[in-house]
């Protein structure tokens, strides 16, 4: 153990020390927030390593290009969404229970202010930018990995009919795509709290009734 009385103290205005884990943080953070509000192709890495606080030199030194904080920041947020679905369907042993806490789960996430945001920022800028477009559909493939365990492990139990699990998993995020779409094309406005748990309630039902076995 270190004596704390043989480390030298800070001198007067001297920022604290940040371990790099922390530094990436901050960057990844500032990336995502000026992609969202600037777009991917208008954010230069002067104005991300200005918000983050940090030099650019330092931030070149822990991402060698702009496309690197896209995948990361990506990476961050569709991570911390899997393990939130992952728990979510994990936490009901009852098949409408566990659809039910699975969809409302990924329903607060499709239907974010960020999430729609995030999809109208690859829609504009997908073609210029196909980068984006690739990150995003990586990214998602590990949402899409939670309805397939959902529908994998109900065929196997005799709950649902025997199908083909890409498809069906697809078919359940769609449910709640859906919803997302409308809000995309102005079609309605954000969902309220009561409206997103019945339109969870009309998806679930939706779903056992054509999928169910017996």
């Amino acid at each position: 153990m270190v004596d704390s009385n043989q480390i030298p103290p800070r001198g007067p205005g001297r920022p604290p020390i940040r371990s790099e884990d922390e530094t990436r943080a901050l960057i990844i953070a500032a990336a995502a927030r000026a992609f969202l509000e600037t777009g991917y192709v208008r954010t230069g890495i002067d104005t991300i390593a200005r918000d983050a606080g940090v030099s650019t030199r330092t931030l070149y030194r822990l991402f060698s290009a702009k496309e690197d904080l896209l995948k990361e920041a990506m990476e961050a947020r569709i991570g911390a969404a899997f393990g939130s679905l992952d728990a979510a369907r994990a936490a009901e042993a009852d098949p409408r229970a566990s659809l039910e806490a699975l969809l409302s789960s990924y329903a607060g996430l499709a239907l974010s202010d960020e999430a729609v945001r995030l999809t109208r920022l690859i829609a504009a800028e997908r073609q210029e930018v196909p980068a984006l477009a690739d990150s995003y559909r990586q990214a998602t493939a590990r949402i899409t990995g939670a309805f397939e365990a959902w529908v994998r492990e109900h065929q196997q139990s005799g709950f649902l009919r025997a199908g083909n699990v890409e498809t069906t998993a697809h078919l359940l995020r769609g449910t709640i795509n859906e919803a997302q779409r409308q809000i995309l094309l102005g079609l309605r406005g954000p969902l309220t709290e009561a409206e997103q748990r019945d339109w969870v309630k009309a998806s679930a039902d939706m779903i056992l009734n054509g999928l169910a076995a017996g």
